[in-house]
């Protein structure tokens, strides 16, 4: 969706094509997931997804992190 935002260390890329182009000029990134929750939002349309785990960028140490997604349905039943 044109409106779908993302922020990376301080800045926002917004629309899908900014987003993709950020994610593949990060270089090689290795995830690996320790928790997932997901919550209802004040949305009745919509989610939070909680995701902690370790990040591992061109062969770095790994670090620790964090992400908070909102999906939103676009449309009922979506």
């Amino acid at each position: 969706q044109p409106s779908s935002m993302m922020s990376f260390e301080g800045q926002q890329f917004q629309g899908p094509e900014n987003i993709i182009n950020k994610l593949k000029g990060t270089g090689q990134v290795q995830h690996t997931v320790k928790s997932t929750d997901v919550q209802p939002s004040s949305n009745p349309n919509a989610i939070l997804i909680f995701v902690t785990g370790s990040i591992k960028i061109g062969g770095d140490n790994p670090l620790h992190f964090c992400e908070m997604f909102q999906l939103v349905s676009t449309a009922p039943g979506a």
